[in-house]
């Protein structure tokens, strides 16, 4: 697919566009759309001209209203979703470029064949293309040989629903998840079944893979089956997730995870175990909304509760209800004793650096009256410094280069030559250089500002 730079029009004779159903044309609104009589009403227009099977008119409705969401739904007269008209997934999919106000995509109950997926390939792959997030309902693939897409230039949010059954022996949300490691702008996913299990061997591979991802939603009804049951199927297993977060392989920062099976106590206790096992040594969770918990017996939250004791990272926790409706006091406590990269910070550690080596007597003081904005800032942030800058633990290094990049743009911004000069030049005698994707950051910035020339020799290449 080509995408025009040419101006998109309005079709002067919207008719003409009619190419099945003739009978639209004893629909009052949808005369009135024809014509450009009357503003449409987006909302009743669009599902007529889904079950009419008039793409190039919705597309033109679509337009008309600079809608942001496009749904691909097609309901009975029970309002019970049925699959969309055969063509009509394919036909959008080409002509996506005429309606770049769409940002949401929603397709439901649509069987996504090779030519789908090759066609929604070429629309993702597209850096021009304007979607940022895609919402799949009871979708399935025509075969287990269907490619969903593998890459996708601006897609931030997918969620996948599967509330029907699906034959096979490979389902629908497993074929989808094995194509998303190369999706970069992917930062939210979003997983629901109803009558099935989720596949967490498959869901931890993709995560894996795709560190990018750091939001994830995962919804079920029926509970996994704890070890030990005789039909204890172990890709279906919640800890395998829970492990590798535990041992800080994958980076989410987000997780919420519902199993909404309240009649399973034995896979209640073995799930909050594992959570506490994972919580008291992962450094990546921020955000964790687990309902699941009102049902753990009073026993296993207390035990979790003391789990929480160990961790660092975790800073908002749902629901309150087992812990008297208030925030346990270790995530306040993480809440309260957060850095955030202010300028003021990032540009006193930055001196701090430059003096542990240039000037190492004295680490202490010396640099510490160089920090800002606060006191507390002050006090701690030249020790701090000297911790990290010597450190050789991941999230430590990770810190220091995410800082002193912040701490670099902020001299390039303020056209202060010198100091960034002095600052990479540090970076590069003793070798430590920033972490690629900061250091690639670092110059894209610099060629923005046009100053290159703040940079190191060869710093660029």
């Amino acid at each position: 697919m080509k995408r025009s730079n040419a101006v998109i029009v309005a079709t002067p004779n919207r008719r003409s566009l009619i190419r099945h159903n003739h009978a639209l044309l004893n629909d009052p609104e949808v005369v009135a759309f024809l014509d450009n009589t009357a503003a449409p009403m987006f909302g009743t227009l669009v599902k007529k001209l889904i079950n009419a099977n008039e793409p190039e008119l919705l597309i033109e409705l679509v337009w008309t209203t600079q809608s942001n969401t496009l749904s691909l739904c097609m309901f009975n007269e029970r309002y019970q979703a049925v699959p969309l008209p055969d063509g009509l997934l394919d036909y959008l999919l080409q002509h996506m470029d005429q309606i770049p106000c769409v940002h949401l995509f929603i397709v439901q109950r649509a069987v996504l064949s090779t030519t789908s997926c090759t066609l929604m390939q070429t629309v993702l792959a597209d850096p021009a293309c304007t979607l940022t997030a895609l919402r799949f309902l009871d979708c399935s693939f025509a075969d287990a040989h269907v490619q969903f897409p593998l890459q996708a230039a601006t897609v931030q949010s997918l969620h996948w629903y599967q509330n029907l059954a699906m034959p096979g022996a490979l389902s629908p949300m497993d074929q989808m998840l094995s194509a998303l490691p190369g999706w970069h702008q992917l930062k939210s996913v979003s997983l629901f079944v109803q009558d099935s299990q989720l596949n967490f061997a498959t869901i931890t591979q993709m995560l894996v893979h795709n560190p990018n991802v750091i939001d994830l939603s995962v919804e079920c009804e029926i509970a996994p089956l704890p070890p030990g049951d005789p039909a204890y199927q172990p890709q279906q297993d919640l800890a395998l997730l829970l492990d590798s977060l535990m041992n800080n392989q994958v980076r989410l920062t987000k997780l919420e995870v519902d199993v909404r099976d309240g009649s399973n106590a034995a896979f209640n206790q073995h799930f909050i175990q594992r959570l506490g096992q994972c919580l008291m040594s992962n450094v990546t969770l921020e955000s964790l909304r687990v309902p699941g918990i009102r049902m753990c017996t009073p026993a296993a939250v207390m035990q979790f509760r003391t789990s929480l004791d160990n961790n660092h990272g975790l800073i908002s926790l749902w629901p309150l209800g087992p812990f008297g409706h208030q925030m346990p006091p270790p995530v306040r406590r993480n809440d309260q004793q957060r850095y955030w990269f202010t300028s003021g910070f990032v540009l006193g550690a930055a001196e701090a650096f430059l003096r542990l080596f240039e000037v190492p007597a004295e680490i202490g003081k010396q640099m510490a009256q160089y920090l800002a904005p606060t006191p507390a800032e002050s006090a701690l942030g030249g020790a701090v410094m000297s911790l990290i800058c010597q450190s050789t633990h991941e999230s430590a290094v990770n810190m220091r280069s995410a800082g002193l990049r912040e701490a670099a743009k902020t001299y390039i911004h303020s056209n202060d030559s010198t100091r960034c000069r002095l600052l990479l030049g540090a970076l590069v005698r003793h070798k430590m250089d920033l972490l690629p994707a900061d250091k690639q950051e670092l110059v894209e910035y610099a060629k923005h500002y046009n100053r290159l020339d703040f940079l190191p020799p060869g710093y660029a290449h």
